[in-house]
C-alpha cells in the first residue's frame, strides 16, 4: 500500500515549529479535529494514554503514535516534519522530526493496522528519510509517498 493513498496533500504539514512532545500531540488534535469538529482533547488524551503504554519512537528520528477514537467516522493519516527533533523518549535517544499519526475508529479491525505496517516498512528504509528530510514542498514530500 503506498503511502499516497491514506496521505493526501492536505494531511502533510512541514517546517511544524515545537518544542516537546505534549506540544507534538497539542498540533495533531487540532489538526484532527479540522475534518472531526469536537475531538481535538479526545485526541490528544488518547494519544497521551497510547504513550504511557509505550513509546511510539521507532528510531531513526521517527514516530507513529496512533490510537483509536470513539465517534470517529473514518480513519485518518497525518504527517509532519518538524523544525527541530523533539524527545520522544527514544531507545537510540535520537530526537523525532518526523511524525506520522493515524487515529481510528474505535471499531476499526485491521485498516489501521494496514497503514500501521505501511508506514513501518516505509521507515524503515533509510533512503526514504534521507529524501523526506531533504524535501522542502508538499508536493516533494507527496512525490516520494507516491513511489514507495
Amino acid at each position: 500500500m503506498k503511502l499516497s493513498q491514506f496521505l493526501p496533500k492536505n494531511s502533510i504539514h512541514l517546517d511544524v515549529d515545537t518544542d516537546s512532545q505534549k506540544s507534538v500531540f497539542k498540533i495533531l488534535g487540532d489538526l484532527f479535529s479540522k475534518n472531526e469538529s469536537n475531538i481535538c482533547d479526545l485526541v490528544i488524551d488518547k494519544l497521551n494514554e497510547r504513550e504511557r503504554l509505550g513509546s511510539t519512537n521507532v528510531g531513526n528520528g521517527v514516530a507513529i503514535p496512533h490510537t483509536k477514537v470513539k465517534g470517529l467516522k473514518k480513519t485518518q493519516v497525518i504527517f509532519l516534519k518538524l523544525k527541530k527533533g523533539v524527545d520522544f523518549s527514544a531507545p537510540d535517544r535520537q530526537k523525532v522530526d518526523i511524525v506520522f499519526s493515524i487515529i481510528a475508529c474505535e471499531d476499526s479491525q485491521s485498516e489501521h493496522l494496514l497503514i500501521l505496517s505501511s508506514i513501518a516498512k516505509f521507515v524503515r528504509e533509510k533512503s526514504n528519510l534521507i529524501e523526506l528530510r531533504k524535501s522542502r514542498t508538499i508536493d516533494e514530500v507527496s512525490s516520494i509517498f507516491s513511489q514507495t
